[in-house]
């Protein structure tokens, strides 16, 4: 090398033709289905969208890939989306799951990831699937934090319909939500902030 630069004539070895082949990584295919994960966790599979108040941001937008790949129009519910492969449509994050264990005696805990396919719709999903009514615990983002008033007074009268023992609101909640759970529902309100652990027995 010269300056950085490589001298002209300079001969590069590679290890064979197939070097230059288009190579890609197989992953294991992902589930709309629940399923269970390690013998103990639950992933509640694809979220119906079950309530009329919890809607996916308005602002999300996913790149539309081709017609035979996981990000293809077909992909993005049940609304038909005519959109070309580049084009930017609506993201309503059909892929999201939640995560829930039952403990015993105990009742469900759901583990939300961000929230945006609703925070109810996420608990309701996990009880359809293990046919468990009872929720101890709902933790995570319910992505509520820019929600008018009148989402979050519905989103909290589901959360007293549901009667979970405690509710453990997280990052993309919104201290309206968690104002109106603890007006409501302050025995059940579990605050956490960086670096808290919450433990659930059985």
């Amino acid at each position: 090398m010269d300056g950085g630069k490589f001298k002209p004539g300079l001969t590069v070895y590679a290890g064979g033709e197939d070097t230059f082949c288009h190579r890609v990584v197989v992953t294991p295919a992902a589930t709309a289905e629940p399923s269970v994960v390690a013998g103990q966790a639950l992933t509640s599979g694809r979220i119906s969208r079950l309530t009329d108040f919890e809607k996916p941001p308005a602002a999300a937008r996913l790149r539309a890939g081709a017609a035979d790949s996981a990000c293809s129009a077909t992909h993005f519910g049940l609304v038909k989306v005519e959109a070309k492969p580049g084009d930017l449509v609506a993201d309503n994050f059909q892929g999201e799951h939640a995560t829930a264990f039952n403990l015993k005696d105990r009742g469900l805990v759901v583990i939300t990831s961000c929230g945006h396919a609703g925070v109810i719709n996420s608990v309701r999903q996990v009880q359809k699937a293990t046919g468990i009514e009872k929720v101890h615990a709902v933790v995570g983002g319910f992505h509520l934090a820019p929600a008018p008033e009148e989402v979050v007074a519905k989103t909290v009268a589901a959360f007293k319909a549901i009667d979970p023992d405690y509710i453990v609101p997280a990052h993309c909640t919104g201290l309206n939500t968690i104002m109106a759970v603890y007006r409501e529902m302050p025995a059940k309100l579990i605050m956490p902030s960086t670096g808290t652990r919450v433990v659930f027995g059985a």
